[in-house]
């Protein structure tokens, strides 16, 4: 988390050179932009204030992704029931003291009652795996209260995550069986679920993992920073929860579609990613003033991805049971990516816990 996310980007974004062309599965989902788009994501933007339509269940792309927002950069995908977390953080405590800066000594706050709704009415069945990108509260702070919670105690959870947010995590308490699927994960990975057997010659789905960059505002940095090589005491204030490094992730479901979150923050290592061409792009959208051309060199580095979902742009506190709270998102984002992106592929608008299918 930086200390802006809830604020839009600075950046003036250009246009881009068009992609050069090529035959691809991706080439196929842009044809059916017709049907799909204009259900799903061709409705009138507003501002913030102004409420957006609902996202249909389905969206005519017949690949059988779901994806659901659950706030600021929290997301699950879901098919063949098969489903993976990224940044599943649900209890949206206030961060201020007193103005919009992140006060480092606000005390940890988890909201068991937001919890226990969102996994009674719209998470019931437990993850494959929970993805996570950094150390922030915003990211990781409700992992080691999810992995408890008594609607996921019995299920294998297995959670990626790089040293210090493993660290983080151990140190908020989880239970000594789940140690062994507290996977430690840098970049570079490429990894298959289900494990190669007779009975599985190729996966269901694999997941990439990249090296990957925090926002940086105005004043070219973030915070907190810091990396953990051991186990801290359990944290108590928002301060404690370190970025530690940031990562990104690439789940592709065999032969079908592939989504890319570089969701966590306004940010990126082109080297790491360059022409990784996902189907689906879900791009982090919080304060980035520092950082040069995102939007575009995003885009232009992962070769123009057919959909784009932007996400970290909420206001980061309203609760997901508020009717409201789809109201906080900052559609002026939404706008500037469709403008950038033009005939190129389609941008969407999600709504908090809304499936829709990609």
């Amino acid at each position: 988390m930086c200390h802006a996310c809830a604020t839009p980007p600075d950046d003036d974004e250009g246009t881009g050179a068009a992609p050069r062309p090529r035959l691809s599965r991706r080439g196929l989902l842009r044809g059916t932009f017709a049907a799909g788009a204009a259900g799903l994501a061709a409705h009138a933007l507003g501002t913030a204030a102004v409420p957006a339509p609902a996202l249909a269940d389905t969206s005519g792309g017949g690949h059988g992704v779901r994806l659901r927002w659950l706030g600021i950069a929290g997301w699950e995908m879901a098919f063949d029931g098969h489903r993976v977390l990224v940044d599943p953080y649900l209890s949206r405590q206030e961060y201020r003291t007193g103005g919009s800066r992140m006060d480092p000594a606000k005390p940890i706050a988890t909201d068991a009652r937001i919890i226990d709704w969102v996994l009674e009415h719209h998470l019931p069945q437990a993850p494959e795996f929970i993805l996570v990108t950094h150390g922030h509260w915003d990211h990781l702070g409700d992992v080691a209260a999810l992995l408890s919670h008594p609607r996921w105690r019995d299920s294998r959870i297995r959670v990626f995550g790089n040293e210090t947010h493993l660290n983080l995590i151990r140190a908020m308490g989880v239970p000594a069986d789940r140690e062994a699927d507290l996977v430690l994960v840098t970049g570079g990975e490429h990894l298959r679920y289900p494990l190669k057997d007779a009975d599985h010659p190729r996966p269901a789905y694999t997941v990439e993992v990249f090296r990957s960059l925090h926002s940086q505002l105005g004043g070219y940095g973030f915070s907190p920073a810091g990396t953990l090589t051991s186990v801290p005491p359990k944290p108590t204030t928002l301060g404690e929860l370190v970025e530690g490094g940031s990562l990104a992730y690439q789940v592709t479901v065999t032969g079908r579609l592939s989504v890319m979150f570089l969701s966590g923050t306004a940010n990126f290592d082109a080297r790491e990613v360059a022409h990784t061409s996902p189907d689906v792009l879900v791009l982090g959208a919080s304060g980035n003033a520092a950082v040069h051309d995102y939007f575009r060199r995003a885009l232009t580095t992962l070769d123009w991805p057919a959909t784009v979902i932007p996400t970290h742009n909420d206001d980061l506190v309203t609760p997901l049971d508020d009717p409201g709270v789809h109201d906080t998102a900052n559609r002026a984002v939404v706008a500037e990516l469709r403008e950038l992106v033009g005939d190129r592929g389609r941008v969407l608008d999600p709504r908090h816990l809304e499936p829709f299918t990609v």
